[in-house]
């Protein structure tokens, strides 16, 4: 079973027989989405009858399926959440398919892309849920957040129009962490008044948040990185890890292709990227190689699962990040020259 829509998505859990679903893969880029999801399952699903065990950090396969056939001493039948599938091994993933075959357990599987998830896609299609955003058009994902704004406020018991709407898109973007941020702050700021108007929007949403932050994004992931230029405002630190995950991914497919040894037109590839700008990051990402964007993104992970789970100053979290990019950077030159 395979779903490539919300609203669909959802509707799924209308049904009574939901609960025979055991195995859920939500396919989503961003972390923050991707919890949000793994969450509404959660309450969908009747938890108090679960030991909830989850895995966000790099670990062996043997720990999940012992976790499986261990029975808690709190009682309840195991429940297992893998907040990232590319935190385990090309091998424990193909060994965990093989368990998932052959054993009826429940756990719930978060990737950042269908690649992330290859080797589990068609299994979990066939025996659970596939909830896949990956391959989601720029329309429909802001039909889906402008749905999410709209359900916002109606709990609310405030009145939002389309154009409205519109307007705090064109200030905030579509990254949902911020527009949530920003909604629930509009919310605030209207107080007692039944509708949330332009001039509301005008009057406390940033301009232009999302280009600056893709800017310091691409400058820490691309550039050189400066620890003098490293403050931001907590309420888009989560914009801004996003923007990171995005350079990275790219850095990632980029330095693949250059390794796969074949004569490849990038700039197919990538065609949003001006050539000076493509032949830039050509470089630095044949220099690099791949295993620099993938323990990256592990890095990354973590600093983000650090933020929502700790209570530590954000700017700090950045320079953490920031000086595991240089260790890495360095490791990663100096084991192949």
């Amino acid at each position: 079973m395979r779903y490539l829509n919300i609203t669909f998505f959802k509707k799924h859990f209308e049904n009574p027989l939901f609960e025979k679903i055991k195995i859920y893969l939500v396919v989503i880029s961003d972390l923050y989405e991707r919890e949000k999801i793994i969450s509404y399952i959660l309450k969908k699903i009747n938890i108090q009858n679960f030991n909830l065990s989850k895995f966000s950090k790099e670990n062996k396969l043997s720990k999940i399926i012992n976790t499986f056939q261990s029975p808690s001493l709190l009682g309840g039948e195991p429940f297992v959440i893998i907040e990232d599938i590319v935190v385990f091994s090309k091998q424990d993933i193909q060994n965990l398919n093989s368990y998932l075959k052959a054993n009826d357990v429940h756990l719930i599987i978060g990737a950042s892309s269908r690649g992330d998830a290859s080797l589990l896609y068609s299994s979990i299609e066939k025996k659970g849920l596939v909830f896949d955003l990956s391959s989601e058009k720029i329309w429909e994902k802001e039909k889906r957040i402008a749905l999410f704004v709209l359900e916002k406020c109606l709990k609310a018991n405030k009145n939002i129009s389309s154009l409205v709407i519109e307007a705090l898109f064109e200030r905030v973007g579509l990254d949902l962490a911020l527009v949530e941020n920003e909604i629930n702050k509009l919310i605030t700021f209207v107080g007692l008044k039944k509708s949330i108007e332009i001039e509301d929007v005008q009057s406390i949403c940033p301009i232009n948040i999302t280009e600056s932050v893709w800017k310091i994004a691409e400058e820490i992931v691309w550039g050189k990185i400066n620890f003098d230029n490293s403050s931001v405002d907590t309420a888009y630190f989560h914009l801004l890890i996003s923007a990171i995950r995005f350079q990275l991914q790219l850095g990632y497919k980029m330095a693949s292709i250059l390794e796969s040894g074949k004569k490849y037109d990038l700039s197919s590839y990538f065609p949003k990227i001006y050539p000076r700008a493509l032949e830039k990051k050509k470089l630095i990402a044949t220099e690099r190689k791949s295993l620099f964007f993938k323990e990256a993104m592990k890095s990354l992970f973590e600093i983000d699962l650090l933020s929502k789970t700790i209570n530590m100053n954000l700017s700090n979290l950045l320079d953490i990040l920031k000086t595991k990019l240089l260790h890495l950077s360095a490791y990663d030159i100096n084991t192949t020259t």
